[in-house]
Order: C-alpha cells, then sequence, then structure tokens
C-alpha cells in the first residue's frame, strides 16, 4: 500500500481515537490486552518468564497471566490516550492532563540552575509519551528526544507526535554531540535504558543481568548533568500523575567504566523499585533479559519454550 495512503488511513484514526470517551478508550484497550495476551504466543511467553525472572513465586502463573493482560492492555492504552491527548496540550491545559506535584516541578527547576541541563530517563512504564509531551509546559524547556529511527511511513508519524508541544528528536545516528551540544545550552535531554540491548554493559535487574545501553550514563559522567527519572501513571478520571522523581547524580573518578556501571546500577534500582509498586504498568512483553553476560557460563536462553526461568 502506497506511503501517502498509509499516512492518511492514520491521519483519520488519530482522529477518530480523539472523539472516543476515555472510559471507551480504557475498556477498549484492556480488551484488545486480553486478546493480545493469548494470541500472541511468543509475546505472552516472555511476560511469563519476565515475570518469573522478577518476582519468582511471588506471584501464581494465574497471576502473572492477569498482570501480563494488564499490562498489554496499559500499553494499547497508553498509545491511545497519548494520540487522544497530546494535541490538547498547550500552556493553559496541561495540569488539567498531567498532574505533577509543586514539589517535583521545584526540584527540577533547581537542577536547571546548576547550569550542565538536566538528563529524563523515559521507560516504557505508564505514558512516557504523554509525559515527555507535557515537559516543555512542566519546566519551559523542550526535551531533546534520543530515538531510534523507524522504517517506513510510521517515522514522520511517530516524529510529528513527539514534536508537537516544541520537543526535538534526536536520532541516534551521531546523537552523542547533539546530546552534549544541548547539555551545555542547559536544555532536557531524554533517552530510555529499560530495553534490551546487547552491546552495552550488564547490570543486575531484579537480580538478573540485563544488556543495557550505557549512553545515559555516559552523557551524565560527561557533563555532569543529573538524571531524572520520568514515571507517569493514569488516575481514575482520565487524567495522569507526573513524577519526577530524585535525581540520580552522576559519578566521575579515575575510572571512567565504573563510574558508568555505577550510575548505570542507580538508575536501575530506581526503575525497579517503580515496576515492583505496579508491576502492571511495564512493558512485560518485551524480552528483557534475552542479551546474556559475554561471561556468563553456562550461557542461559531464558526464552526458549524448553526453558524454565528460575524461581
Amino acid at each position: 500500500m502506497p506511503r501517502a495512503v498509509l499516512s492518511g488511513l492514520a491521519g483519520v484514526a488519530l482522529w477518530l481515537i480523539r472523539h472516543v470517551p476515555w472510559r471507551a478508550r480504557r475498556g477498549m484497550a484492556m480488551a484488545i490486552g486480553r486478546r493480545v495476551a493469548r494470541a500472541q504466543r511468543k509475546r505472552h511467553h516472555a511476560a511469563h518468564v519476565n515475570l518469573t525472572l522478577a518476582f519468582g513465586d511471588r506471584y501464581s502463573d494465574a497471576e502473572k497471566q492477569r498482570i501480563a493482560e494488564q499490562s498489554f492492555g496499559h500499553f494499547i492504552r497508553c498509545m491511545l490516550d497519548a494520540a487522544a491527548l497530546i494535541p490538547t496540550l498547550n500552556a493553559r491545559t496541561w495540569h488539567n492532563v498531567v498532574r505533577v506535584p509543586v514539589a517535583d516541578i521545584a526540584r527540577l527547576n533547581g537542577h536547571f540552575a546548576r547550569g550542565n541541563g538536566v538528563l529524563v530517563m523515559f521507560s516504557h512504564y505508564g505514558n512516557w509519551e504523554l509525559m515527555g509531551a507535557a515537559m516543555p509546559f512542566i519546566c519551559r524547556h523542550p526535551v531533546h528526544v534520543v530515538a531510534k529511527r523507524q522504517a517506513g511511513w510510521s517515522n514522520p508519524l511517530i516524529e510529528g507526535f513527539r514534536t508537537l508541544t516544541g520537543n526535538k528528536v534526536i536520532y541516534k545516528e551521531g546523537a552523542v554531540r547533539a546530546t552534549l551540544k544541548a547539555l551545555k545550552a542547559n536544555e532536557l535531554v531524554g533517552l530510555s535504558i529499560d530495553q534490551n540491548f546487547s552491546q552495552g554493559i550488564f547490570v543486575p535487574f531484579f537480580g538478573v543481568p540485563a544488556g543495557t545501553v550505557d549512553t545515559l550514563a555516559a552523557l551524565a559522567r560527561a557533563s555532569g548533568a543529573p538524571i531524572v527519572p520520568l514515571v507517569c501513571t493514569p488516575d481514575g478520571d482520565g487524567a495522569y500523575t507526573g513524577r519526577l522523581l530524585p535525581a540520580v547524580e552522576p559519578v566521575r573518578t579515575d575510572d571512567k567504566d565504573a563510574d558508568i556501571h555505577a550510575i548505570t546500577l542507580a538508575c536501575f534500582k530506581v526503575l525497579e523499585e517503580t515496576i515492583r509498586q505496579r508491576p502492571e504498568f511495564w512493558l512485560w512483553g518485551h524480552k528483557r533479559w534475552k542479551s546474556r553476560p559475554p561471561d556468563e557460563r553456562p550461557r542461559r536462553d531464558f526464552y526458549g519454550h524448553s526453558h524454565q526461568p528460575p524461581a
């Protein structure tokens, strides 16, 4: 199908989503989530493995099934809500959509006073797209979002949404120079580190080594910018609560590798603590522990269908 036709259909779908009441969006998302959890066997299997790796026998199989279904449903709801709500954000309305404690905003503004810029840590927990879109109104600084370029017609659509409120997209090719320039100008730079990455470093995540990108920690060490984790979770009235969590401070010693590992580990401790509070808000269907440390013996394949992860 031609790219122009696909883009046009996507535009119509987005227009329709914006006119669906929030309760209907929530119900539709949860219904789809249940179907996805049962129909997408590989993703369902990955979610079950991940929940077992993270929580052992804390949850029964039935409870893991419920969390997986809620996770898929929540992800779909967040995408629908982002499509419906981001176009409504402006300086007058944002606080009705994303409620952020005054103390969190004051703490963030204090970081800007240091003059090194601020790094924000996104994760696939809650509605990260909505929170990112609200940031220019929350702190009057646009976010320079470090992102992977998507293939085909979807990239202009995604970039359009991410820049709708004034944010800017920095694609990963050659991103280091652009991000350091933004931080030197005392701006916001945001990226996520919670997905599997085979060519980075390994840090414990729920007690299991997980491959992750080291870019966030490297930027913090090089610039002196603090890392502020962002969280955005749904309320019961169609709006969201946004949190700007206490910052992970950069470490700089003579041992660069140890510094980057320590900063990344501190970030993952914050993320793990957040996920433990409401596990259904994280995206469990991703093979988070697929990459293994090169010195792991025996090398473990958690996602082989015959493999049972450790309880």
